[in-house]
């Protein structure tokens, strides 16, 4: 599996609860339309003095289907909505590796 690993900074002045609320809610729903996407998981903090507030983990089968995403005008909004509402993000193209389970 290819995975786009996003982590996430709440903007200055929002609570922890509202920033993960808006991620569960808001964009999530964008996220959800991406052509062939496999699995979709968010990871959010359980405190806020963390150096980001959340992790989400977007599966898919192909690299090409990853890398294609953001081409994309569901891609771009998604991508939009988290820069709109985040502070900080860091965003990884990965290959899956599993060690254990799975």
């Amino acid at each position: 599996m290819y995975k786009l690993i996003g982590l996430l900074k709440r903007p200055e002045g929002m609570s922890l609860e509202d920033f993960h609320r808006w991620w569960l809610t808001e964009h999530a729903t964008y996220v959800k339309r991406f052509p062939g996407l496999k699995r979709y998981a968010i990871n959010l903090t359980t405190t806020a003095d963390q150096p980001f507030d959340g992790m989400a983990e977007v599966w898919f089968e192909t690299k090409e289907d990853l890398e294609r995403v953001f081409t994309l005008s569901e891609g771009q909004t998604a991508r939009q909505s988290a820069t709109s509402h985040s502070s900080q993000i860091a965003i990884m193209f990965t290959r899956e590796n599993i060690i254990v389970g799975g």
